[in-house]
């Protein structure tokens, strides 16, 4: 791999960080005040877990990932309220599926909650934290109407996700929960940002969101498989029947991309950042595709350790792998 041809990854990374290094600082000013809050003064509803995902994945990663790559393709930096909406929006997500997954709550409750959080009277740390987070990113929308609309699209792709614990589930049928999900959100996310999606766009999103979706059940296999649930990739059998769909995913979310009309430069650069992004899952892929080898040529989750099956990103040679792959799809010029 010669210097000449890693250049066009440390200039994309570089990119990157100064999103990360952005968002990093943002959350640190606005929303570790109100954790430290909530950690002083908890019943217990909340855990660290719920912390961490509000400071290390769904309010850093939505605005530093999914918001900076939206605001790529318009060609036009986050506005500090449109930055506010989304670390906000973020930031509730993971306590959202904490709803479903574990507080018993009815589906006309977190509705009811969803739809009128000036009225909810939340009965827990867990509500009354939601209930703040919804209230910032009501008082930061622009397009409240199209926000609620795509936040019911991911509370019905939520609640068709429950089916997943079935196992007499079809690997269809799995595939589409997993594809609404993921592009639900990535719309829903979409809603912080002051101009509504064109038609065009949001199919673009849609395919895009879908292919992100993908790419964290291969991240979460490891999570997912003791808790029975059936994924694209739990589910799959053999990782070259993963990959292919995968792989065909992303060439259909790049060709939904080449026809939604984003400015040639700008679509350019996201491209950069975005296959960087999701090459890391072919080496997820390939660690895992290395596991059947062991348990008869099939992948079989249940079979493996925590430790196997945990793809560390952090490792410098899974870094320059990833690089590898983002190196080799084709970056047509603007």
């Amino acid at each position: 791999m010669g210097f000449t041809r890693i250049i066009p990854a440390i200039y994309t990374y570089r990119y990157l960080l100064q999103d990360v290094k952005r968002q990093r600082k943002f959350l640190h000013a606005h929303v570790v005040p109100v954790i430290n809050r909530y950690r002083r003064d908890n019943d217990g509803s909340l855990d660290e877990e719920d912390f961490k995902k509000i400071l290390n994945y769904y309010g850093f990663g939505v605005p530093a990932i999914v918001g900076e790559a939206i605001c790529t393709l318009r060609g036009r930096p986050m506005t500090e309220r449109e930055r506010l909406c989304s670390t906000f929006q973020g930031a509730l997500t993971g306590l959202y599926d904490d709803f479903f997954d574990k507080t018993g709550l009815s589906d006309e409750q977190i509705l009811d909650m969803m739809n009128h959080p000036d009225s909810w009277i939340p009965k827990t740390a867990l509500e009354k934290l939601f209930i703040e987070f919804l209230k910032n990113v009501y008082q930061n929308l622009d397009l409240p109407e199209y926000f609620n609309h795509y936040f019911h699209k991911v509370f019905l792709a939520q609640q068709k996700s429950l089916l997943q614990t079935d196992p007499g589930i079809s690997y269809d049928d799995i595939l589409e929960i997993t594809y609404d999900k993921g592009g639900y959100s990535l719309l829903f996310y979409r809603s912080a940002f002051t101009i509504p999606a064109t038609v065009p766009e949001e199919n673009a999103l849609f395919r895009l969101g879908s292919l992100m979706q993908l790419g964290n059940d291969i991240f979460d296999v490891w999570k997912d498989s003791p808790q029975g649930i059936r994924t694209p990739v739990t589910a799959s059998g053999k990782i070259s029947r993963l990959r292919k769909i995968f792989i065909n995913k992303l060439q259909d979310a790049m060709n939904a991309c080449d026809e939604a009309g984003f400015k040639a430069e700008n679509l350019f650069l996201f491209r950069r950042k975005f296959i960087l992004a999701i090459s890391r899952c072919f080496v997820c892929m390939d660690q895992l595709e290395r596991l059947e080898q062991g348990t008869g040529g099939v992948f079989n989750p249940k079979e493996y350790s925590r430790e196997q099956l945990v793809c560390d990103m952090e490792r410098p040679l899974n870094i320059l792998k990833a690089i590898g792959y983002f190196l080799k799809n084709r970056h047509p010029s603007p």
